[in-house]
This record gives structure tokens, C-alpha cells and sequence, in this order.
């Protein structure tokens, strides 16, 4: 399968005041879900009703295509494997699963989840589909065709996630009206069994994973909570709390905190102490990072994609289609160069990646990537803008393979 992915560097920050203007897409559609697939493609999933469908964009949110329209239910989440298949939670009818991006859909119904209504999805690149339902969570070996309920039963199952580094790993949130019960739970067998709740008392809503395997909880139990976890769950510190109730959390480039619940989309610049109001009101549920680009989806008044377009974050374009079938580090372009050049690679396979420039001293200077990324082609624009003229070195590094090329900036 192919693998073309853009990719944001933060190269240098200054003091200036970005525009906080957010677009408006998908006007007078109320949307529930976001997700991005692994070749870029956007997916946003509606509430009930007429919005009761699947959209499309191929051009990072600016149009969207209706490919798929429901029966009346809510979209609750989506999820992409490796292989090109898509796997959507829908509230009434089970999980649509798609193996060619949204043309054509299959469902596997209600009936394989003992009647329970599905509200959150994940899955593995190796036929692990999870689903958290209102009554337990279930699981699937093959892709989705069928599933077993194996734990959390009776449980207001919402959240799922597979760690990014232990597909192992499997994370769950739970919530209820009642109180029992909620929290964070763990399985370390793929979803077999989980252990006992490792952050009792709040309403699990969501969880998302940094890639360097930072875990953040949001909570819809007052005061609202913002969570991490940097072991994989196992302990749990809380940063701040949300101004008001958060439904959806997606992190930048730059390490910024974005929520999305009632009232609009905050944001935090502080790591999470504190949460401001961020230019955009009104009932939103999904965040999402895509690039330099943060996108919010919001229901009733209003209601639609929005897009806020970070312009301190340099943009990288995909550069190929075809899938590389060997480690290679470029020679930078143009070389010299001042200021600007690009840094190309291609990883055959996924893994973890460290991408960093050094002087002729061999001190490191600035570290463009440090975590796991998947397989492809990737392209990297550097600014050297606050660097002195001379010799520089940057040197990839992965669990596999390592070099090392030189560049000159000249100004």
C-alpha cells in the first residue's frame, strides 16, 4: 500500500501574533467525528438525521464529498489499519467497514455487539478491530467480519485506543450517569482482558496519544479535568481543567492543547495549566491535527467543519506516490542553501525516528522529528533563518539504519 504522508516542523517562533481566524466547511452539517486515513484523506462523520452520513476531503478539509448516507444515526468514530481498510462506529447499525476508501461500505450489524450500540472504534494492521459500546467492549480477529465480547461488560464503553508503540496495549474509557465505575482501564492482551481502573472517578470521554507516547484523558465529570499519563496509563497527573465540558482533544506541532465541547474550541499554551476561549463558539464535539491545521466539528447553530490554519508552522507538501523499498537519506535542496532547503527520506518500514541538524562541533542545534512514524516518503522543510553561515550535519536515525550528510548555509 502506498504511503505518502506531509509532515509540520516547527523550525522558529517569534513573538508575532498569529491570525486566529477559523473557516467554516461543511456548512449547516452537524458532524460528530473526524479522522484522517494514512494517505492524507480527511473523513468527517454527522449526527443524527439528515446530517446521518459519511464526508470526504482529499484537499485537507477545504471540500467534502458525501460518500456514504445512513439510516438516521450518529457517526461516532472512525478508524484506519494499514491495509487500506476503514472501520466507522455507528450508533444503530454496527460498524461500516470500507477496504477502498469510502466507495463502497459493508455493515456488520448490530447483532455481533448482543444488541449494544456502538461508540468508539480502533483497530490494529492485523485484523484487530475494537469496539466500545453502551453495554461492553468487544473485539474482532478478522477484520471486522465478527466479534466477541471479552470484557468491561455492562459498562458505558466510550474511548478506544491502540498504543502507538504496543499494539498489545489497548486503552478504554468508561462513563455513566451513575458514577460506577468510570475511568481509564487497560488491557494488555489485546483487548482480552482489562485490568482494575487506573483513574477512577471521572468520566472517561476521550483519550488521544502524542507520538512520543504521551497519553491525555479528557473528562466530562466537573471540574473537567485535562489528564496525562507518560506510562502508558498506569499513573495519571492532572494538568488543568477545561472551561467547560470537553468532548474532543487533539495536540499541535508546537505541544499547544486544543478542546472542543460546550462553548467553542480552547486552547492552552501552557501544557495544560490554563484554558482559554479560542476564537470560535458554539456546540463542538471532534479536534483534529492535520499539518499546521486544527479542525473542529460542531452541531446546531452553526454547525460544520472548522479549520484554524496555524501560519507559524511550515506546511510540507507529499512529494511522491510511489512507496519506497529501501532506507535513503537525500542530499538536501538546494545545497548551499539560504535560508530554506528541503530534507527528504524514505522509510521502507515504520518505526522510530530521530531527524536532527548539528554544527561542525557535532552539537546538536535543533531536532526536526524524535518519535515513531509509519512507512514513506517524507519531506522536510528547514529554515535557517537564526543559524550563523557555515557547515551543518543532519543525520538520520532510525532503529535500522543511521546516516549522516552535509549541508552549508550561506548568507
Amino acid at each position: 500500500m502506498k504511503h505518502i504522508y506531509s509532515f509540520l516542523i516547527i523550525i522558529f517562533l517569534t513573538s508575532t501574533a498569529f491570525s486566529q481566524t477559523w473557516v467554516q466547511k461543511l456548512n449547516g452539517r452537524s458532524v460528530w467525528s473526524l479522522g484522517k486515513d494514512n494517505s492524507g484523506n480527511l473523513f468527517a462523520g454527522g449526527l443524527t438525521g439528515v446530517n446521518s452520513r459519511i464526508w470526504k476531503s482529499t484537499d485537507g478539509g477545504n471540500s467534502w464529498d458525501t460518500i456514504y448516507i445512513g439510516n438516521g444515526s450518529t457517526m461516532w468514530g472512525f478508524a484506519f489499519d494499514s491495509n487500506g481498510n476503514m472501520f466507522v462506529a455507528n450508533f444503530n447499525s454496527g460498524v461500516l467497514i470500507s477496504t477502498n476508501g469510502g466507495t463502497n461500505f459493508s455493515i456488520t450489524d448490530t447483532s455481533n455487539f448482543n444488541g449494544e450500540r456502538p461508540q468508539g472504534i480502533a483497530c490494529d494492521n492485523n485484523g484487530r478491530v475494537y469496539v466500545t459500546t453502551s453495554g461492553g467492549f468487544f473485539r474482532s480477529t478478522n477484520f471486522g467480519n465478527t466479534f466477541t465480547a471479552t470484557a468491561l461488560g455492562g459498562s458505558n464503553c466510550l474511548p478506544v485506543a491502540v498504543d502507538g508503540d504496543s499494539s498489545n496495549i489497548v486503552y478504554v474509557g468508561v462513563s455513566a450517569a451513575s458514577g460506577v465505575g468510570i475511568g481509564f482501564y487497560r488491557s494488555t492482551d489485546y483487548g482480552l482482558t482489562f485490568g482494575s481502573n487506573l483513574n477512577a472517578g471521572k468520566n472517561g470521554y476521550n483519550i488521544y496519544q502524542k507520538e512520543d507516547g504521551t497519553l491525555y484523558m479528557i473528562t466530562t465529570t466537573s471540574p473537567y479535568n485535562v489528564d496525562r499519563s507518560s506510562n502508558n496509563g498506569l499513573t495519571w497527573t492532572t494538568l488543568g481543567n477545561a472551561p467547560a465540558t470537553p468532548r474532543g482533544i487533539t495536540l499541535d506541532a508546537t505541544g499547544n492543547i486544543y478542546l472542543a465541547g460546550n462553548g467553542g474550541a480552547y486552547k492552552s499554551t501552557n501544557g495544560g495549566s490554563t484554558f482559554t476561549n479560542f476564537n470560535l463558539t458554539g456546540s463542538c464535539t471532534p479536534a483534529l491535527t492535520f499539518g499546521n491545521k486544527i479542525l473542529v466539528g460542531t452541531s446546531g447553530t452553526g454547525a460544520g467543519v472548522y479549520i484554524y490554519t496555524d501560519s507559524s508552522i511550515v506546511g510540507i507538501e507529499p512529494i511522491s506516490n510511489n512507496q519506497p523499498g529501501k532506507f535513503i537519506l537525500y542530499q538536501n535542496y538546494p545545497n548551499p542553501f539560504n535560508p530554506e532547503t528541503r530534507i527528504k527520506f524514505d522509510l521502507p518500514v515504520s518505526g522510530n525516528v530521530i531527524l536532527s541538524v548539528y554544527n561542525i562541533n557535532g552539537k546538536e542545534v535543533i531536532r526536526l522529528q524524535s518519535g515513531k512514524l509509519a512507512e514513506g516518503i517524507y519531506s522536510y522543510s528547514f529554515d535557517g533563518t537564526e543559524l550563523s553561515s557555515g557547515v551543518y550535519y543532519y543525520k538520520l536515525v532510525t532503529d535500522e539504519y543511521s546516516e549522516t550528510k552535509r549541508m552549508v548555509l550561506v548568507k
